[in-house]
């Protein structure tokens, strides 16, 4: 109906289906200018002009393939390598661009492109080598992007200065905003030696790209069974058909860690497609306790000396759980949960992604599916919860959840919230004292990306990175989003650091899960682990990016990330938790990876260094990274600024 109308108003005022198009395109009603360009095109087939702005309406509507089509069938190599880049494709996109040189497209524009391809893919030195041939106010502007993210502030400031226009006007404010930290000294690069463990994830991918299968993997470190070893609580999939555990090969594990005689698996009862895990003592009874996500199916366990059993409780089950969280929010002595929900993404609404003409069918992202709200459960004290989600203001925000770090953000004396959102702004739950909570998550600096948008934020962790005594965040998310830290700069406001902290040019080539921080050198600052991959086992079918990674430890030192060190093979990981596992003094970590056995990361760095261990308090709030729990004792590293 709508084109009929707009067919009869072209008759209506005289004017071609060409001009009409033209209209609509500079009102920037891009699906119907497309529409009336290819009406105008079956009968003008050569119209090599209309055909371009087809093309370039096509892909402000999305319809990149299309796009890319027509751009190539006409031979315009320039717009051809636009909309490669925009689909990922840059090896393919700086062929076009070259080729688009080659056939006089004016000079500016190309190395302007090409130093955006290689900046969004991380080439940052080349980036700026290109854009310095780009004579023209995108391509200086394009100059300060790319020498802010290296940290070369005044050559940033120049070339933003010299672009005079509203991305170098940015540019300039970033540089103003960015904090000032001092150089760090030499650092002790911690040393690892790599176990498998007797556990393997098995998340029983299909061809059908079950949603659920790549979402599998946290994990939690807790001294299950009081004997002052640090134990490890392995989350395990199903059928994701059927969301029913198949057999023992899914079975949920319990790792006890038996010193020198290794590792004791233990399976436990239980159903659904189990994701992640909270440690908290729920009963108050000194035993760690345990619940665990999943798609379909939550379950609780309570611990009694190291056994744990499943028991009734009334926590509901939920559509697609990831994480979760133990907390005493209203401050009543009694830990409180709250749960984590990403999509409504069921086996029954599993739809197609990818390319259809190719036969590649990929994992579909997030925005094929409606948001889910989190929970929030009150703990009565008596080993029963009730759901206050709607009366605290939790249930009245929907988003697509990966994660949540809990802290008191502001310093009122209240517990926060902070959820990691996949493509939609983050959360920050402030809680109001009352029982209520307040969403701030815009006014807060922590819901979008430093430009503004938002990226899919998947594992999050809270730690005091520049020892100010307040709580900062990290996220994770994927290749070329980078993993935004966040410095808390009191009053509940944040302030994006990654570039200053040089941890934005470290990780924009890589995808993260897991995020947990840790003194693994002992030297008083602490460190970042990432347990490294990409969403999509088959990405490199519809792209330049890969899947299998290796997982990344981030030296900082002085508030600024020195070194990125590869600690794993390469392989789909996920989650991570940290523990000084065989009490020698130096941290290790744990991580799962889907497919495969999960890895102990022992540390073996010599000099140890000097540290200490603090007993975790009972209400110390205990998640972190992707849907895991830390819930070992902490350690500190002492460095070389404490007395002997």
């Amino acid at each position: 109906m709508r084109i009929a109308a707009m067919l009869l108003a072209v008759v209506l005022f005289g004017q071609s289906a060409k001009e009409q198009a033209w209209q609509f395109y500079q009102q920037q009603r891009f699906a119907e200018a497309a529409a009336l360009y290819e009406r105008h095109l079956a009968a003008n087939p050569k119209d090599r002009p209309a055909a371009l702005l087809l093309g370039l309406a096509w892909q402000q509507t999305g319809e990149l393939a299309k796009a890319e089509a027509l751009f190539a069938e006409v031979k315009a190599p320039y717009f051809l390598a636009r909309v490669q880049f925009l689909r990922g494709r840059f090896d393919e996109a700086l062929a076009s661009a070259t080729a688009a040189l080659a056939a006089g497209e004016p000079a500016a524009r190309v190395w302007q492109l090409r130093g955006r391809i290689e900046e969004e893919r991380g080439n940052l030195e080349v980036a700026v080598a290109h854009y310095r041939r780009a004579d023209s106010p995108e391509g200086r502007s394009g100059l300060a992007s790319a020498l802010y993210k290296l940290g070369r502030y005044p050559e940033a400031r120049q070339a933003a200065a010299a672009a005079n226009n509203s991305e170098g006007r940015q540019i300039l404010e970033k540089i103003a905003r960015a904090p000032v930290a001092s150089a760090a000294g030499e650092l002790v690069v911690p040393r690892f030696a790599v176990q498998d463990l007797p556990f393997t994830l098995n998340h029983s991918p299909t061809a059908a790209k079950h949603l659920v299968s790549t979402m599998a993997g946290g994990l939690a470190a807790a001294d299950f069974d009081g004997d002052g070893l640090v134990d490890l609580f392995f989350p395990n999939g199903a059928d994701p058909r059927t969301l029913r555990k198949a057999g023992p090969q899914h079975a949920n594990t319990l790792l006890h860690n038996r010193g020198a005689g290794g590792w004791e698996a233990v399976p436990l009862p239980g159903d659904g497609f189990a994701i992640g895990a909270a440690v908290g003592d729920f009963d108050n009874d000194g035993d760690p306790d345990l619940f665990v996500t999943g798609a379909g199916r939550n379950v609780l366990y309570r611990n009694d000396k190291g056994v744990l059993t499943p028991v009734p409780s009334a926590i509901a089950d939920e559509p697609f759980a990831v994480a979760a969280a133990w907390f005493d929010y209203d401050r009543d002595g009694d830990l409180d949960l709250f749960v984590v929900n990403y999509l409504s993404w069921t086996p029954a609404n599993n739809k197609f992604c990818g390319d259809d003409a190719k036969g590649v069918r990929v994992y579909c992202n997030p925005k094929e599916f409606a948001p889910l709200a989190n929970r929030l459960y009150r703990n009565r004290g008596d080993g029963t919860f009730e759901d206050v989600s709607e009366r605290s203001g939790i249930a009245r925000h929907r988003g697509k959840g990966m994660s949540v770090a809990v802290a008191d953000f502001d310093a009122d004396g209240w517990l926060d919230l902070f959820v990691t959102n996949d493509n939609l702004p983050n959360f920050l739950f402030h809680n109001n004292g009352d029982g209520t909570f307040a969403e701030t998550g815009l006014e807060s600096g922590v819901a979008l990306s430093e430009s503004g948008q938002p990226v899919s934020a998947m594992g999050t962790s809270v730690a005091d990175i520049d020892r100010d005594g307040r709580p900062d965040l990290i996220f994770t998310a994927l290749v070329r989003e980078t993993f935004p830290l966040l410095r808390n700069l009191g009053g509940g406001r944040f302030q994006d650091v990654t570039y200053p902290a040089k941890l934005g040019a470290l990780t924009m080539t890589r995808s993260g899960w897991g995020a947990v921080f840790g003194d693994f050198n002992n030297d008083g600052w602490l460190d970042l682990l990432t347990a490294n991959s990409h969403v999509t086992d088959n990405i490199a079918a519809v792209s330049n990016e890969v899947y299998e990674e290796t997982s990344t430890l981030f030296l900082q030192a002085k508030g600024i990330f020195q070194q990125a060190i590869p600690v794993t093979p390469k392989g789909a990981w996920r989650g991570a938790v940290i523990a000084d596992f065989d009490n020698d003094g130096r941290l290790d970590a744990a991580l799962t990876r889907l497919g495969a056995p999960a890895i102990l990361l022992r540390n073996v760095t010599e000099p140890a260094g000097r540290s200490r261990q603090e007993k975790r308090p009972p209400l110390l709030p205990t998640a972190c990274g992707y849907a895991s729990s830390c819930a070992a004792p902490l350690h500190i590293g002492l460095g070389q600024d404490v007395p002997h």
